[in-house]
């Protein structure tokens, strides 16, 4: 299995050497409940302290398929007109593992419409990858030899708008295109690769069907310098304003499951599961993710009328 590992390895850096880019950021099935992992202006949207855990294990059975781990945390502060946010991320694929620590702004304009937020957000990237634990076709090959690490600082800047009943965004989290290894020059164009910068657009309406049953359709929207647009169109049915359930599709030819459970005026749990409708599935039996949201107000600010009460 470790030579299979090598093969996939060689193969995916032989294509990114082609392209000079590569996708290094996650994607999440639930970004409908936790939307600082994609815009920095959502920090402070809710009016209260919002801490979030996210597990995601994706490709199951698949070796050295994709795991991430998110913990985000953002409140508004100076009367509900700044919200900041902290969001800490852990990637890891094949033999490459990345950490990241940012931290976000956002000034908020209350109008009789919404709120419209401006964000910003500053942070880093440490990436590894020990090409030691491979099992390599060629031992003497320089690129996968040893241990390989980056330091990448980045910025990004984002608006949202928001009220009870829609929200829209757009965001660019990374702008900087940093490297992503150091390796010697003259070791081909792989050490040329760099980050893609992303672009994010969201959106979603709330549409009460009954006093007991409301619909929320949600869209988003994400280019990645380099490659194809991708998009995720998401319904979602919020029962009693207590339970979601919905259905998701991606252009990437996958179906997601999701829901969502709100046992208190604390606590809220959810759940996603991603099946593959393309090749891929016929190796895998999905991806699974889990996400856990803790909300409590910390300071006694009156709720603005046009705070957002769903997302």
């Amino acid at each position: 299995m470790k030579t299979l590992r090598s093969v996939i390895l060689l193969t995916a850096l032989l294509l990114a050497s082609a392209v000079g880019y590569g996708q290094q950021r996650a994607l999440t099935s639930t970004y409908p409940f936790n939307g600082l992992l994609l815009n920095p202006a959502y920090a402070g949207s809710l009016n209260v302290l919002s801490v979030i855990a996210v597990h995601r294990a994706q490709w199951i059975n698949i070796e050295g398929a994709p795991v991430h781990q998110a913990f985000t945390a953002h409140n508004s502060f100076m009367s509900n007109q700044v919200g900041v946010g902290l969001a800490f991320t852990h990637d890891k694929v094949g033999v490459t593992e990345s950490f990241s620590t940012y931290a976000s702004y956002a000034y908020k304009v209350h109008t009789s419409f919404g709120v419209l937020a401006m964000g910003l957000q500053g942070g880093f990237d440490q990436r590894r990858s020990d090409f030691t634990s491979l099992s390599l076709l060629d031992e003497s090959d320089p690129l996968l030899n040893g241990v390989v690490s980056k330091f990448s600082p980045n910025v990004g800047l984002g608006v949202y708008f928001a009220n009870p009943h829609m929200w829209a965004g757009a965001a660019v989290p990374w702008i900087l295109e940093n490297k992503t290894m150091d390796l010697p020059e003259g070791a081909n164009s792989l050490s040329k690769s760099r980050e893609s910068r992303y672009y994010y657009v969201t959106g979603g309406v709330i549409f009460p069907v009954s006093d007991q049953i409301k619909l929320s359709p949600s869209v988003l929207i994400r280019k990645q310098e380099q490659n194809r647009w991708s998009y995720e169109f998401t319904g979602l049915v919020i029962f009693e304003d207590i339970a979601y359930a919905g259905l998701g599709v991606r252009n990437s030819g996958e179906i997601v499951f999701l829901g969502q459970l709100i046992l208190n005026e604390n606590f809220r749990v959810g759940y996603a599961y991603d099946a593959a409708t393309s090749d891929l599935g016929g190796s895998t039996t999905g991806s699974h993710e889990i996400i856990v949201n803790y909300r409590i107000k910390l300071t006694n600010y009156k709720k603005h009328p046009q705070c957002p009460v769903y997302f």
